[in-house]
This record gives C-alpha cells, sequence and structure tokens, in this order.
C-alpha cells in the first residue's frame, strides 16, 4: 500500500510526486478537453499585380545578397550596394 507507515519518508514522497505527476499529465494533456481552431475559408488568391510586386520584392533582395556577398569578398567597394540602393528608390516611387 502507498502509504504505509513503514515506509521512510522520501519513498512515500516519491510516490506521491509520481502519482501527482502522472494525474497531472493526463490533465495537461488535453485528453478531455481539446479547443480547436474553427476552419478557415479558402484564402482569396492575390492578383497578378500583387504577385509581380512580390517578384520585384524578391529580385531586389537577391540583388541586394550578391551585391553583399561582393563586397564581402573583394573588400570595400560600396558600388554594387550604391546600384542596388538607388533601384530600391526607384521601386518605391
Amino acid at each position: 500500500m502507498p502509504w504505509d507507515r513503514t515506509k521512510p519518508a522520501a519513498a512515500r514522497l516519491l510516490i506521491t510526486v509520481m502519482l501527482a505527476g502522472a494525474v497531472g499529465g493526463l490533465l495537461h494533456g488535453g485528453q478531455w478537453v481539446r479547443m480547436t481552431e474553427p476552419p478557415r475559408g479558402q484564402a482569396a488568391s492575390a492578383s497578378l499585380e500583387m504577385m509581380q510586386l512580390l517578384r520585384d520584392e524578391h529580385g531586389l533582395i537577391a540583388d541586394m545578397v550578391k551585391a553583399q556577398l561582393g563586397v564581402s569578398s573583394r573588400g570595400f567597394d560600396s558600388k554594387p550596394i550604391a546600384a542596388t540602393e538607388r533601384r530600391q528608390v526607384i521601386a518605391l516611387r
């Protein structure tokens, strides 16, 4: 029996903690109460203009990364970064 008085106090404490951990694990596991998110509707597809804007942004980021990699491999030449910044300013107009 778990509450036998002949066992040391540490053993009784260990059994109590293990029992409480098992019960808490079952309750915390959410086996009885499941909160689910309602299903979302079909997402609207993006327009052609938005897709082109996304492609342009990806191109600018790719150019910027390539320019930064070029600068780090060649030294402190800032021309590729300046060109990329000019393209970004033009794209934001």
